[in-house]
């Protein structure tokens, strides 16, 4: 397997990261606290994501103290911060029913968005999630490092969400799909490497949900 350097990725940038991952799950949710209605089009969009990259276009980068230069700890963040969201999105693409609650809410509107609707603005909604997060990735290092917090992310919610296959499986294909297409220098990395991967990857799997179970 071509050797990875693991050391290029920054401390800070790794605590904010692993930190925004776990933020960005949550946040769609609390659409309660702000005393919306459940699954509000305000928290469950990338509208927060946008926010973040136009402050991080106008380099303002310094987050929570943590350094002046942009490149330290915010774009890990946002990285973290719309992966947890696109996980919560597929999460909700997978819903018991399609009715009441698992529908979009539009506050201006006080309506619900129908069925076929509410299902291709949360895939929309996954998908600009996944690419602002692998986009942002300066290195094949840390687009992984990203897919193992989304894949330990699926595993520690799998009893909390009752569900563990579609979402994981949806997740890996539309991340590494997402990965290929705006890396290719990763897409390269994956063909020359699927065999040892495949075994790396298939040991990680039993491992985390050894751990978690």
């Amino acid at each position: 397997m071509q050797n990875l350097d693991y050391t290029t990725i920054d401390t800070i940038g790794l605590v904010m990261g692993l930190f925004s991952v776990f933020i960005g799950i949550k946040y769609p949710d609390w659409d309660f606290k702000l005393k919306l209605k459940h699954r509000s089009i305000l928290t469950h969009s990338p509208l927060i994501t946008f926010f973040f990259i136009y402050i991080y276009l106008n380099k303002q980068g310094g987050f929570l103290g943590f350094g002046g230069e942009k490149e330290i700890g915010f774009r890990y963040f946002i990285m973290g911060f719309s992966i947890g969201m696109g996980i919560h999105f597929l999460y909700d693409l997978f819903p018991k029913g399609w009715k009441g609650s698992a529908l979009l809410h539009v506050p201006i509107l006080n309506r619900k968005i129908k069925k076929w609707g509410s299902i291709i603005l949360f895939l929309l909604f996954t998908l600009i999630s996944l690419v602002i997060g692998i986009r942002l990735s300066n290195s094949i290092e840390e687009t992984i490092l990203f897919l193992i917090l989304g894949l330990l992310l699926l595993g520690l919610n799998r009893r909390k969400e009752g569900k563990i296959i579609r979402p994981t499986g949806s997740f890996l294909l539309l991340f590494i799909g997402i990965a290929c297409y705006i890396d290719p220098e990763f897409y390269r990395f994956l063909i020359k490497n699927i065999e040892s991967l495949w075994v790396v990857g298939e040991a990680g799997v039993k491992l985390v949900f050894t751990l978690i179970s």
